[in-house]
């Protein structure tokens, strides 16, 4: 029994050496997949932290302007966010 080897009930197991990938069990396309999926999901979470960080900038400069501005525009001081984020809700009052 090697260092890479560990004793179980059914048998010898081979453990998976990274200088060693010839005795692999998981495809190599199936790791590739999954480095691709893992850094697709870190572009989505940055993409999303980039997105909020923009409604806040904004949200902050349109709220330094005073009621009659922003009722000019269209909104008031507490839809400034949804104003932001959505866009105007042509259907209010």
């Amino acid at each position: 029994m090697d260092h890479y080897s560990t004793r179980s009930i059914i048998g010898t197991i081979k453990l998976s050496n990274a200088l060693d990938r010839s005795n692999r069990h998981i495809a190599p396309s199936v790791g590739t997949n999954l480095v691709k999926k893992c850094w697709q999901d870190v572009r989505i979470f940055w993409a999303y932290l980039r997105r909020e960080r923009r409604i806040r900038k904004a949200a902050v400069q349109l709220a330094q302007f005073d009621d009659r501005l922003l009722r000019d525009m269209g909104t008031d001081q507490c839809r400034i966010e949804h104003a932001v984020r959505y866009g105007r809700d042509y259907h209010d009052g």
